[in-house]
């Protein structure tokens, strides 16, 4: 009898022994908060590059490469305006050496539009940090000639108030604010989906569409410029008027943040967001950002979890408004 029990005793830690080191194999090795981060830290760019996101996460990478003395790497995944990019960042292991950056339009709009988009973007998810928003603006074909909002109207009213309206990809704050621009003119338009504002503008310049409403970016300088979706004018182009002055009451700006896969240590992520706000706050920043339509905005990770709610909220109805209209 205590033969069996010996051996089985035995027996018994030599299986516990094993499991502990499958565990162990398995598991992701965290490195306390303090010592965060030990290596290369990778951010997944969801968009195409060129656009103000683009811009703010890859000054914010060279900034933190420099706070932590560990490279921050550029990793551009686009594609599914957005989507391809968090799916991928989704699956990441939650080790704090894997975020993800990416806009309004993935992560409130499409789950408003879609029951499945492959990912959750309450519980894949932790909030890090808002990086900075940018309004909308109204571009135009140069083959148009035209320099205005009422330019724009009279033009569709003699080309049977229709047009091609570009749009940086479907469920993105371009894409609805340019079909409630047109509801608002009582212009229709053919939507045409581009994977990021960078090739909508290269068609839009090209005369192969006649409108285009994507985020302000360095991109966007190239086509005419007939007002922005903001409630005052841009640093970075202050002879462009306003919707509102132009007698349209439409304001939109698309924001930015980063992410991090479910389950990333909160100190981490708390270490992470404290450098980034700090670097936001910097004069030298804000001028840096303005220069190109961005504002920066930070804070803690709640204000982002609060932003997303409240813009459930405030395009929800407007969506679903302009989702059953076009289904007609």
């Amino acid at each position: 009898m205590s033969g069996w029990s010996i051996r089985l005793g035995m027996a018994g830690r030599r299986i516990m022994a094993a499991a502990t080191l499958a565990a162990a194999c398995a598991a992701p090795q965290l490195a306390p908060a303090e010592e965060w981060p030990a290596a290369t830290v990778t951010v997944t760019q969801t968009f195409a590059p060129g656009g103000t996101m683009d811009f703010a996460i890859r000054a914010v990478a060279q900034a933190m490469t420099e706070t932590f003395n560990r490279p921050f790497l550029v990793e551009t995944k686009a594609g599914g305006s957005g989507i391809v990019g968090l799916l991928a960042a989704a699956k990441a292991p939650p080790d704090g050496y894997s975020f993800v950056v990416t806009a309004i339009g993935p992560m409130v709009f499409r789950p408003m539009l879609e029951k499945d988009i492959g990912f959750d973007a309450d519980k894949d998810f932790e909030p890090v940090i808002l990086l900075a928003a940018t309004p909308n603006v109204v571009l135009t074909a140069p083959k148009l000639g035209l320099s205005s909002i009422a330019g724009l109207k009279s033009w569709a009213e003699t080309n049977g108030n229709k047009l091609n309206i570009g749009s940086p990809g479907i469920g993105t704050m371009g894409q609805y604010c340019g079909t409630l621009l047109l509801e608002k003119l009582g212009i229709e338009g053919n939507l045409v989906n581009y994977r990021g504002a960078t090739p909508m503008v290269q068609d839009l310049v090209g005369n192969h569409i006649e409108l285009g409403v994507p985020a302000f970016g360095p991109s966007v300088m190239a086509a005419p410029m007939l007002a922005v979706a903001a409630d005052r004018r841009l640093e970075a182009a202050p002879a462009v008027p306003t919707l509102r002055e132009a007698g349209i009451d439409v304001t939109c700006a698309t924001w930015n943040a980063i992410f991090a896969p479910r389950g990333t240590p909160k100190p981490i992520i708390a270490k992470l967001n404290a450098a980034i706000d700090a670097y936001l706050r910097k004069p030298a920043t804000r001028k840096a950002f303005n220069d190109v339509g961005l504002t920066p905005w930070g804070g803690p990770p709640e204000r982002l979890t609060a932003q997303m709610a409240d813009d459930r909220k405030t395009w929800g109805a407007i969506i679903r408004r302009l989702e059953a209209s076009n289904a007609k």
